[in-house]
């Protein structure tokens, strides 16, 4: 800015004025430009992939096995496992016992309560087990 003041044209406003020559925006690319030289990431230009690179992972892409990799449990299955913890029957698996009580069978055969005979461990299980120092 000093430069032009004083009717000097620097390089990078050399670049600028070819730009506008050409209908181009300079000033929105800009910044990025001059982030990319110092090797600062633009905004725009933040990607998920770049977040992944840094070991950040991207908000979008939060899935439930990174939560529960970094020990945090996933909304769809906290509130099951705050039932487990408060020693109580997760709605899942309640609902098959109340069948079962009734003499009914579960809806899906392949139901908590029927792994739990076999003898075989849920998802839910599992986690629970991980989770749960020993």
């Amino acid at each position: 800015m000093e430069k032009l003041r004083a009717g000097e044209t620097t390089r990078l406003r050399n670049s600028e004025l070819e730009k506008l020559r050409d209908g181009d925006n300079p000033r929105l690319r800009n910044s990025a430009l001059k982030k990319l030289r110092v090797g600062e990431t633009p905004c725009w230009r933040n990607s998920a992939l770049e977040k992944l690179r840094f070991g950040e992972s991207p908000r979008w892409r939060k899935s439930a096995l990174e939560k529960v990799r970094v020990g945090e449990s996933p909304r769809w299955r906290n509130s099951a496992l705050k039932k487990v913890r408060a020693g109580e029957t997760p709605r899942c698996i309640n609902s098959a016992l109340e069948k079962l009580r009734d003499g009914e069978p579960p809806r899906r055969t392949n139901s908590a309560m029927e792994k739990l005979r076999v003898g075989e461990k849920s998802a839910l299980e599992k986690l629970y087990a991980e989770e749960t120092p020993r």
